[in-house]
């Protein structure tokens, strides 16, 4: 089966969890799209995404997310945004919804995606709606707080439980909630927890002697339901009954400032650690060197709060104690005295008294730990709540892999179009073996794909060190140009690279003297053959592009002075209008001045 994942942002560095399942389903043999309402908040990246092997997809911008008025696709989604619009009111944007899904509706069914699945009962799982309206069948996995703070509407979530093929709910706890919300989905409301694979995790020596302090981990947002300052509280009573206790708190958010004034109240500058965003694997070696980890969640003012938290799970499977509180799904994970202790929600004082006791007992660390360690293994094994949630996806004919487009088209500055660009472009938009992608959005071109944000471009520019080491070092080939467009040209051909394995592409084609840099650059990096059309009024460098154009294997003009420039170089056709066509060696017979399919077919052809 062919599977998406939709969210309403990725990635985002405290899902751990969405990234361990789709990792398990690919592990599986399940292909993957993932599609993503917005851009990440970020270029922060978790090492194993790279593992990852889905194209991820993003929307255009705004003012290119125009669908035709008449479109079929979009004709059932904007009537379902009427009816939204009446029925929940302009907070939950339900033409915004009907845009992003129209979109999807179109990358999803070029790509043979007939099923989306999506985490959080929110934004994501509003927009499936619309994609509903037309056609794809969806499913969700709800946690807690999405639904029961975040949505803010009852009765949009029946409709999405209602329209879904199925409901997860991330805990026993959540299932029940659920189940008093729209008690007639029941029957397709299935518990399945978020899994972890503990063979990924080191193991810890909670036991272990330490001369200075007993360490004590504690990971997750800077917010308020987190209890931190709760924490920070019973820390300090440690302190004060002499106790040696280290505390390192791993995360960022807007509390940071708050914290920082209250562990100067405490005094507790000695013995506690904000150490902000970690990655995961800087994360397991906090872990497992550390003696117990701790989380104090509570339920904030708004009624949000922990449900399963995934870092207790990471914990336990590095063979820690842990010590929380009696909340929400958490005593479906910590069993209270034998894998770790609970205490009551916002209660400093037994929190603190479950710690000294930990502190003071190594050989109970040591058995919480590794009957945490167990019931891990046991009950939340990643292969095994993965195939659990696989089971629930509806069963799809096997499909043969969509056709790729084989021609990378790049386009830079599309507006305005001079009159020989656009016809090509017209044309080209009917070809299947050409990707039309803008490097730079600034019209609204129909079924014209767009480079992601630039927080996904920095993402893969300081992932990619290799392909960075060898962009940088093609600056010195390509003449004067200013350092900021190369840098930006560099960070769209780097990440293009990176999409290359994912879309197959065989050839790339700079549509406009723009767009010949970053696709000489990608050129490079990848080794594919190169082309270019240049057009008459461009202002690029021309002793800029007589460094590029070497590299291409065929290309057309309308650049007067280009010739004198490269004499050796082209061999002209003779002076067609509305443009001269130029052809690099091997040549090729001229095509017709004014048939912009006469210069691509005879190639095409051949792809």
């Amino acid at each position: 089966m062919r599977l998406a994942y939709l969210f309403s942002r990725f990635p985002v560095v405290s899902q751990t969890f969405c990234d361990s399942e789709m990792l398990a389903l690919q592990a599986a043999g399940v292909p993957l799209v993932i599609g993503s309402l917005n851009p990440p908040p970020n270029r922060f990246r978790h090492e194993r995404l790279a593992q990852l092997r889905a194209e991820v997809i993003y929307p255009p911008p705004p003012h290119a997310l125009q669908p035709p008025p008449d479109d079929p696709l979009w004709l059932p989604m904007a009537d379902l945004a009427r009816q939204h619009l009446e029925r929940y009111g302009p907070a939950f944007k339900p033409l915004v919804r009907a845009r992003n899904a129209w979109h999807f509706a179109r990358e999803f069914q070029r790509r043979h995606i007939t099923h989306l699945h999506v985490h959080f009962a929110n934004r994501a799982t509003h927009t499936a709606l619309f994609l509903h309206q037309v056609g794809f069948s969806f499913s969700f996995t709800a946690h807690a707080q999405d639904f029961m703070v975040d949505l803010g509407n009852d009765d949009l979530l029946r409709e999405m439980m209602r329209a879904a093929t199925f409901t997860a709910a991330v805990s026993d706890y959540s299932r029940n909630l659920l189940l008093q919300i729209c008690p007639d989905a029941a029957p397709r409301i299935h518990r399945v927890y978020n899994g972890i694979d503990a063979a990924q995790f080191p193991r810890a020596q909670p036991a272990a002697s330490s001369s200075e302090a007993f360490r004590l981990i504690s990971i997750g947002r800077l917010i308020d339901f987190k209890g931190f300052p709760i924490l920070l509280e019973a820390v300090a009573a440690l302190v004060q009954q002499g106790l040696p206790i280290q505390l390192q708190i791993i995360g960022e958010g807007p509390q940071r400032p708050a914290l920082e004034a209250h562990i100067d109240r405490l005094q507790l500058r000695g013995h506690v650690r904000l150490r902000g965003t970690l990655s995961q694997e800087q994360i397991k070696q906090a872990l497992a060197a550390s003696h117990a980890f701790v989380l104090a969640s509570l339920t904030d003012a708004k009624g949000a709060t922990d449900i399963l938290p995934t870092v207790i799970l990471e914990a336990m499977a590095c063979g820690l104690p842990v010590v929380s509180t009696t909340l929400a799904g958490i005593p479906e994970m910590v069993l209270h005295r034998h894998t770790g202790l609970l205490a009551p929600p916002a209660d400093a004082p037994a929190l603190a008294a479950h710690l000294a006791t930990l502190a003071q007992d190594p050989d109970l660390r040591a058995r919480l730990g590794s009957d945490g360690l167990q019931r891990v293994q046991n009950h939340f094994a990643l292969h095994h709540t993965a195939a659990q949630l696989a089971s629930l996806f509806p069963s799809q004919a096997s499909l043969p892999p969509p056709p790729a487009a084989p021609v990378l088209a790049l386009l830079d500055h599309p507006n305005p179009p001079d009159p020989a660009l656009a016809a090509e472009l017209d044309f080209l938009h009917s070809q299947p073996a050409v990707a039309l992608l803008a490097t730079r959005p600034t019209a609204p071109l129909p079924d014209l794909e767009f480079l992601p944000d630039a927080t996904v471009l920095e993402s893969h520019w300081f992932r990619q060190p290799e392909l960075v080491a060898q962009v940088e070092a093609l600056r010195p080939l390509v003449g004067p140009v200013d350092s900021e467009l190369f840098y930006l040209a560099a960070r769209r051909a780097v990440y293009l690279a990176t999409q290359v394995p994912l879309r197959h592409w065989q050839h790339i084609h700079a549509l406009r003297a723009a767009s010949l840099l970053p696709a000489w650059l990608l050129h490079h990096l990848t080794g594919l053959p190169l082309s270019a059309t240049l057009e008459a009024n461009h202002q690029q460098s021309r002793t800029v592009l007589a460094k590029l154009l070497p590299a291409c294997s065929r290309g057309s003009h309308s650049d007067p002075k280009l010739p004198s420039l490269l004499p050796d170089l082209l061999q002209l056709a003779p002076p067609p209008k509305p443009r001269r066509r130029f052809l690099f060696l091997p040549p090729l017979p001229p095509p017709p001045p004014t048939d912009p399919a006469a210069f691509w077919l005879p190639w095409l052809a051949s792809f």
